[in-house]
């Protein structure tokens, strides 16, 4: 006697098949794929990827949307529609959400500063090993911006993420080491180890879109905020012009009390290459300043040439142009002339 074979059930078929698509594990492949075609220059091609599974709530999904609105890549550039898609992610404990979701807040992207929730996100992806989270952590503390004004803790954090290698975080590191004594400088390396929960791992990482801003920016580095406070150096900062009058070469010259770097290479050429592109992209904006790139040699940490601007008398001065080439998508902070 022969047994007919059941059909299989359409509607089972489908469900399974359904099912198996949208399983969180078979996600990420997906995720992956819209990764593969942003690195590519495929934008819209990514979003379309990304999109279905934002819908599924899928962290690395929705932070590389919210990458796409806030550079405006695919997309017309949106601070608002970023932040929503960041929200989203970090509430979900993904990192790299936090940290741009408080820089988003630090900035005043969305609307106004907001120091208080920029701090809750920030430490929150300090805490999970983000060494740019940890600069802008450090900083606050050591600025006292929504949070304690307490130089040792400034100082953990970003020895933390000066470890990395991330130079700004090395720069200020330098010039805290100029305000603090040496038992606070041992108490803040103990305390450091302690502040870190967990680290990213390189699967969250190969699933999400890289950091920077530009392929043509020469810091592509997170915009930190102004690691010179006003009472950061002052000792050193006095008027050069005192016992030094060729420090001012003309009558309507400005005294180079101050500049503002803008980042460091392992290369005179690489510092020299930035400066034309940046010379390029903002002529209006660098015009009356000067280029210089200066030779660092932190000894272990290596030999540096940091691309900087002059002259200003005064760090507002400093100040006020940095701020400008940050609305610009440029990193940079004020450091005295040496």
């Amino acid at each position: 006697m022969t047994i007919p074979l059941k059909k299989p059930h359409l509607l089972s078929i489908t469900i399974i098949c359904t099912s198996l698509l949208l399983s969180p594990h078979t996600t990420y492949a997906t995720v992956a794929d819209g990764v593969f075609a942003y690195e590519k220059g495929n934008y819209q091609q990514a979003r379309q990827e990304w999109l279905p599974y934002a819908a599924l709530k899928n962290p690395n999904a929705l932070y590389n949307l919210g990458q796409l609105s806030r550079m405006g890549r695919g997309t017309p550039q949106d601070f608002i529609k970023a932040k929503d898609y960041y929200l989203r992610a970090a509430e979900q404990g993904h990192v790299g959400a936090q940290r741009n979701l408080g820089t988003l807040y630090y900035f005043g992207r969305i609307d106004t500063v907001n120091h208080t929730k920029a701090f809750n996100w920030l430490s929150k992806a300090a805490a999970s090993g983000d060494i740019r989270s940890q600069l802008m952590t450090g900083t606050m503390h050591f600025n006292g911006e929504a949070t304690e004004k307490n130089n040792i803790l400034a100082y953990a954090w970003i020895s933390l993420s000066s470890q990395s290698g991330l130079t700004p975080a090395m720069d200020a590191l330098d010039q805290l080491t100029l305000v603090m004594t040496p038992a606070q400088i041992t108490q803040a390396k103990n305390l450091a180890p302690t502040l870190v929960s967990r680290h990213l791992s390189p699967d969250d990482v190969g699933l999400m879109v890289p950091q920077q801003d530009s392929d043509s920016s020469p810091a592509p580095n997170l915009n930190a905020p102004n690691l010179n406070a006003p009472n950061l150096n002052t000792d050193i900062a006095e008027d050069k012009t005192k016992n030094n009058p060729a420090a001012v070469p003309a009558p309507y010259a400005t005294a180079d009390n101050f500049r503002v770097q803008l980042a460091s290479f392992s290369t005179k050429d690489a510092a020299q290459k930035a400066l034309n592109i940046l010379q390029g992209k903002l002529p209006d904006l660098l015009k009356g300043h000067q280029g210089h790139i200066e030779y660092a040699d932190l000894g272990k940490k290596g030999i540096f040439y940091r691309l900087q601007l002059s002259p200003f008398t005064t760090r507002n001065t400093a100040n006020a142009l940095c701020r400008k080439l940050q609305d610009n998508n440029q990193n940079c902070y004020v450091v005295t002339s040496p």
